[in-house]
């Protein structure tokens, strides 16, 4: 079975690379300047220019040719696709997939995450893994759907800046969040992003990352934790240790987060999937 996805997914490149994932990349304009993400556009390029732009970032799906083509040769090669995309509540990725796997014949299966950033990437991994253990395909997607509602993701925004860029949030309420320190906690329901609380502070905002790892009562032994972030890699390591130490995971992927989210969620955001 041919694995495919999309650039939102966050992935490291060796792990693309380990099992074979075809990453199908979306759009980025920049100051009226357009990039492909992840060929042209690195994650650290991306929030080096996203800092000094004085509007947002616009992010767009793929075409329905490149995953056509992909589609295609996938079909070729491996008889079987399966194409797992960002939540089409936040995209039109998985619209452009689905109309591409009309135009091609062969045995072919989207699959809507109901996520983002690293929630698309342990999708794609858990997929990857059980397709090399042999599974069926009906097998493969009835697992893949219980770990896809069984996963958290949340979030921790460092500033309401990009939300002001994109109209989201006026200047009177960043300027309040600001005078405040106020720090907006993010999480995804139901494909749909979703503020949880606002917090004062930091050290508090981030605090709750693992306060809501805590409320699953969940044994993390045998799952791996996604973490990524938007430019603060210090940040994200002291998350990781903390993490590590309270729960004892089996792993902690982390990574830093891409363009297609990266664009709202801006600089110094953090991201924890569980």
């Amino acid at each position: 079975m041919k694995i495919v996805t999309d650039s939102s997914c966050d992935l490291p490149k060796d792990l693309i690379e380990k099992h074979n994932i075809d990453v199908i990349p979306l759009k980025i304009e920049i100051d009226g300047i357009d990039y492909t993400d992840g060929v042209d556009l690195s994650h650290e390029e991306f929030f080096t220019k996203m800092k000094t732009s004085p509007t947002l970032p616009k992010t767009s799906q793929p075409s329905p040719q490149s995953f056509f083509d992909s589609f295609k040769n996938g079909v070729e090669d491996y008889k079987e696709v399966l194409s797992i995309h960002l939540s089409s509540k936040l995209s039109a990725t998985f619209d452009a997939a689905n109309v591409a796997k009309e135009k091609v014949e062969g045995d072919i299966e989207t699959f809507d995450t109901l996520s983002g950033s690293i929630g698309v990437g342990l999708q794609v991994l858990k997929a990857a893994e059980l397709a090399k253990e042999g599974l069926s395909k009906s097998a493969l997607l009835e697992t893949l759907r219980e770990y896809r509602d069984q996963m958290n993701v949340v979030v921790y925004l460092e500033t309401l800046e990009n939300a002001v860029k994109g109209g989201r949030v006026s200047k009177p309420k960043e300027f309040v969040a600001n005078l405040f320190n106020l720090k907006p906690i993010v999480h995804v329901e139901d494909g749909h992003v979703k503020i949880l609380k606002t917090l004062r502070g930091k050290k508090r905002g981030v605090r709750t990352l693992i306060e809501e790892m805590e409320k699953k009562n969940i044994d993390f032994k045998d799952r791996i934790i996604g973490i990524t972030h938007c430019d603060c890699l210090d940040d994200a390591l002291a998350l990781k240790e903390e993490i590590m130490e309270k729960f004892s995971p089996k792993e902690i992927l982390l990574t830093t987060m891409g363009p297609v989210i990266g664009t709202h969620a801006g600089p110094g955001g953090l991201l924890v999937c569980f």
